[in-house]
């Protein structure tokens, strides 16, 4: 199968089209300006075939979701929560994505930088800079990362349940920390935790627990290799890092062990 070849912007080029253009440019705007600055982006010199039209199809398909959302009008926390849901979906379900063109920064920095900077505003009002730029904190990246990692299957009825059911905090504090959210089965082991254990105490004190578990696992990786274990076993470590946050929610004096 051929690799398509997604249009790609440097890190340059959003800080020029930020600086040059100013905060309230559109798509049109930026890609006039990149088509007389054609060093600040592109496509992959080989490998695939390239292909800006599919590209745009998906972020029609996210402006829809945007545009349901509330677009243009201000967002509130409710339709910010609903946007990131259904727009991580459509991120998982794009089968064009499942390549290496995905794990390339530039590519998600051109996604929010030219073709849905109004979005991306949208979302985030004010927005800094690291919400065009690729990365962790990319409008969109951020929440492929998420669907890549809790996607349960195409043949699950239940596909979705965990993206879902997660808070956005919980989503935050899985995600944007990359000893976490760049493993799969480490993520997706903390947000099944996440759900049990909101069951059991509520939704309301989930914060302070996730915050403790996600410490907790933190300093046991800089002495265990958790990604190196089984599946049985990271589940052990989250399950372990979500008792001890609960019983130092009840007793806050109990010491948080390293390991």
């Amino acid at each position: 199968m051929t690799t398509l070849l997604f249009p790609r912007l440097s890190r340059l080029g959003v800080r020029r089209l930020i600086d040059e253009l100013g905060e309230d440019y559109q798509t049109a705007s930026a890609k006039s300006f990149l088509s007389s600055h054609s060093s600040l982006g592109g496509f992959g010199a080989s490998g695939g075939l390239r292909n800006a039209r599919s590209f745009e199809d998906l972020a029609a398909r996210l402006r829809e979701v945007a545009v349901t959302c509330g677009l243009p009008s201000s967002a509130g926390a409710t339709a910010k929560a609903r946007f990131d849901r259904d727009a991580a979906i459509v991120l998982g379900e794009c089968a064009m994505l499942r390549s290496g063109e995905a794990l390339r920064d530039d590519v998600w920095a051109y996604l929010a930088a030219v073709l849905l900077p109004d979005v991306v505003r949208w979302r985030f009002g004010e927005a800094p800079t690291e919400r065009f730029q690729g990365g962790a904190r990319n409008t969109f990246q951020r929440l492929w990362m998420r669907a890549w990692a809790l996607d349960l299957g195409e043949d699950n009825l239940e596909r979705w349940t965990l993206l879902r059911g997660l808070s956005e905090d919980a989503h935050v504090a899985i995600f944007e920390r990359p000893s976490i959210g760049g493993n799969a089965l480490l993520a997706r082991a903390c947000a099944e935790e996440w759900i049990s254990v909101s069951q059991r105490i509520g939704r309301g004190a989930m914060e302070d627990v996730m915050r403790k578990a996600i410490k907790m696992l933190r300093l046991r990786h800089q002495i265990i290799d958790i990604s190196a274990l089984s599946l049985k076993e990271i589940r052990e470590h989250v399950s372990g890092s979500f008792a001890l946050a609960v019983g130092k929610l009840a007793n806050p004096a109990t010491p948080i062990p390293a390991a």
